[in-house]
């Protein structure tokens, strides 16, 4: 989970991001986009965010896969592997580099940007909305959240829910609320030659891990997602709908009787 881009605030997935300054070769590039980017939603509904991702055709393809027995990576060439990660210090209080020993294990994670209006850009505002990384699949719903082996040819295309808005209690307010930023990256665990567990992504410089992301050139409604919100019928509305049914199904009824 993440969030602003010019937006200091930033969401992955992950409960926390280490990060270093250590540069990587060329890995796989793609695009991604919000499939069904505008619609309109019930002020209770939940929202599903789906997305899809396509790796560039002129891209390496994004081939590897984590042993959870052996321990062992495989797909990636040992150019395209960082040398350096970080681990937490309990002791110093800080988070400290250290090379590689070996990279046991990558996975791709999601990141979110929080320039959206749903949530109110991350400032836990719940007003309206507040939002959850889909990070486990279901039937029909898949996630890529911490997806340890993984397979896509250049100009392949998949497609995954990236989160949810749940909307708050009550419903949300009436209006049209848009999200801007969303990435799919690459990190990378291994160990030191003292056992430290090392972590790594960094998608924020050039090269990075990140594969793709939404709204690159800035956050515009050209490739925004947006829902528009219908407002929840008052009380005295929901009256006036029963007691239409009503009136209407005795219609029906006295007509059949005249027939």
């Amino acid at each position: 989970m993440r969030a602003h881009l010019s937006h200091s605030k930033i969401v992955t997935a992950l409960a926390a991001a280490l990060f270093s300054s250590i540069t990587l070769a060329a890995l796989p590039t793609g695009t991604l986009e919000f499939i069904t980017p505008s619609g309109t939603v019930g002020a209770n509904e939940q929202i599903d965010v789906w997305m899809r991702f396509t790796l560039d055709a002129g891209s390496a393809p994004l081939v590897f896969s984590t042993d959870p027995i052996t321990g062992l990576l495989t797909g990636f060439d040992a150019a395209d592997l960082p040398t350096q990660g970080t681990y937490w210090d309990a002791d110093l209080g800080q988070s400290v580099t250290a090379d590689f020993a070996q990279i046991n294990a990558a996975a791709l994670n999601t990141v979110f940007w929080c320039s959206d209006t749903f949530t109110g850009g991350c400032n836990n505002d719940k007003t309206n909305y507040s939002f959850n990384f889909f990070t486990s699949s279901q039937p029909g719903k898949p996630s890529l959240n911490f997806v340890s082996s993984f397979s896509l040819a250049p100009g392949q295309s998949t497609d995954y829910v990236f989160g949810q808005f749940n909307p708050a209690a009550g419903g949300a307010a009436a209006g049209t609320y848009k999200l801007y930023g969303s990435g799919l990256f690459l990190y990378f665990t291994g160990t030191d030659a003292a056992g430290h567990q090392l972590y790594y992504d960094n998608y924020f410089g050039s090269p990075s891990t990140l594969l793709g992301r939404t709204c690159a050139a800035g956050d515009t409604d050209a490739c925004a997602f947006s829902r528009s919100v219908n407002a929840v019928p008052e009380p005295s509305t929901y009256l006036m709908m029963a007691l239409g049914i009503a009136a209407i199904g005795a219609l029906k009824r006295r007509r059949r009787v005249q027939a």
